[in-house]
């Protein structure tokens, strides 16, 4: 029972340090990771996936500025112009032959002195100052820069929103006599930011210099939408909009979003990318609650196995502590837990029993003829001998010596007659390879009465023992 109850008081102990040691250790691992995965994330990630769409961007861009650099600088552009441009099929054959040799979007020409706005495949058309739609005409009259990127919508093509080159031509004083260029489909943009947000999982969008949102594919950014009236992007919108590139973490509708954002100059847009932190750190999470179900699972199959363990162990130690080493028998201490064991249950379930003392005459002389080894082989044999007669009914021990005793179910009678049969069996043993080595037993019986203490049984069946060496031994006395 005291096993029992040690082992249901340490198991659990044990299943709790190994559990709390374990959710400490993964806890911290797991806070560390996160840790590592948001710097990654804010660092390096958010800032390269701006950096892919930037070069693309700056790729896409690089060609149709070449193109519009040799379209300003071509010698038919600048004679047609100083002619008069009376020849309308030439200058459209020309930009034709740009569009389709460079595979544009589209190819224009604007003249300063006429106004007149030359496209590949429409008719010519006039810009007006008053116009606010062709503002960026006049306003490039007066700019410093070669040339210059704007996005605006394509009126020669059915209002198709493009990425103009606009590019100046300039005389020989160096005033501008023209603007011409080629476009780039707006889509190709779209496309560039619809491709990256699937491939990374990420939010992406470019914001003009006023902030507003002008190329956006997820709900929480809508185009037309200004990031200095968004959830989370308002209050730092104005530091956003001061600076080349950046990265922070705002919340919006309660989950945190990594920011990384860069100027793209030739655009005047801002490339921003945004990460969920939660989407990104499930995988993490994850991982973290399958440790945890794995490490609890192991914890709980090595509980079982260390009870199982421990069971067997104090069983082992209790063997070693009531069994005696030299007969396999039981020892006093065992005999005597036994005694009052069988005396518990007698009260519950009345019955007669009996106490049977043994020892060996003249066990001493044997020792000192034959030698200890001898004589410690003669008791393993006397044992085995006692044990067999009893044929496993009662309880069997060795209490120290040459003395032996047994508890053993049944009246006065039965225990004597079992006495009996025992020493006749010693008495006809050898106990080496001399015919001489022989012992003989004196063995004293005594019936326990109901509730009897264990010391006046042994007191009353001593006498009957010493009764029985007093005799001359080889007998049986009863008391």
């Amino acid at each position: 029972m005291i096993a029992k109850l040690d082992r249901m008081r340490m198991i659990p102990l044990i299943g709790a340090i190994l559990a709390i040691g374990f959710l400490i250790t993964n806890m911290v691992s797991y806070f560390i990771a996160v840790d590592t995965m948001r710097q990654s994330i804010v660092e390096s990630e958010l800032p390269l996936t701006g950096s892919n769409i930037y070069s693309e961007i700056q790729t896409d861009l690089v060609r149709p500025i070449l193109v519009s650099s040799l379209m300003a600088n071509d010698t038919f552009l600048q004679d047609w112009l100083h002619s008069g441009e009376l020849d309308l099929a030439a200058i459209t054959r020309y930009l034709q032959r740009i569009q389709r040799q460079y595979n544009a979007f589209t190819a224009f020409l604007v003249s300063r002195d006429t106004q007149a706005y030359y496209h590949f495949e429409a008719p010519p058309r006039h810009l007006k100052r008053d116009d606010p739609a062709d503002g960026w005409f006049f306003r490039s009259i007066d700019a410093t820069a070669p040339y210059e990127v704007n996005v605006d919508i394509n009126k020669q093509q059915d209002d198709a929103l493009t990425v103009f080159i606009n590019y100046r031509v300039l005389d020989h004083d160096g005033r501008m006599i023209a603007l011409t260029g080629v476009g780039l489909d707006f889509r190709t943009v779209r496309n560039i930011v619809a491709r990256y947000r699937d491939q990374f999982n990420r939010n992406i969008y470019f914001v003009d210099g006023r902030g507003d949102i002008v190329v956006a594919t997820d709900a929480d950014t809508p185009v037309g939408a200004s990031i200095r009236a968004s959830e989370g992007l308002s209050a730092i919108a104005g530091r956003i909009l001061g600076e080349e590139r950046g990265e922070y973490a705002f919340e919006r509708n309660g989950r945190t979003i990594l920011l990384s954002h860069r100027l793209i100059p030739d655009l005047g847009w801002r490339v921003m990318v945004e990460q969920d932190e939660a989407a990104a750190m499930r995988p993490l999470w994850l991982g973290f609650l399958f440790n945890l179900a794995v490490g609890f699972l192991v914890i709980v199959v090595s509980l079982v196995l260390v009870s199982l363990a421990f069971g067997v162990y104090r069983k082992r130690v209790g063997e070693l502590a009531f069994r005696d080493a030299l007969t396999g028998l039981v020892n006093r201490s065992g005999f005597e837990a036994e005694f009052e064991v069988r005396i518990s249950a007698r009260r519950a379930q009345p019955g007669p029993f009996s106490l049977i003392l043994i020892d060996l005459d003249g066990f001493g002389a044997f020792n000192d003829r034959f030698g200890r080894p001898a004589g410690d082989a003669a008791l393993g044999k006397v044992g085995r001998i006692v044990a067999g007669v009893a044929s496993g009914a009662g309880v069997i021990a060795r209490l120290d010596g040459d003395d032996f005793a047994v508890l053993k179910e049944g009246n006065s009678d039965a225990a004597t007659r079992f006495a009996d049969s025992l020493v006749k069996v010693v008495g006809a043993e050898t106990f080496g390879d001399s015919a001489l080595a022989r012992l003989t037993a004196s063995i004293g019986v005594t019936p326990l009465a109901a509730g009897e203490e264990r010391g006046a049984a042994m007191d009353r069946v001593d006498r009957a023992l010493r009764k029985a060496k007093a005799a001359g031994g080889d007998r049986v006395c009863l008391a």
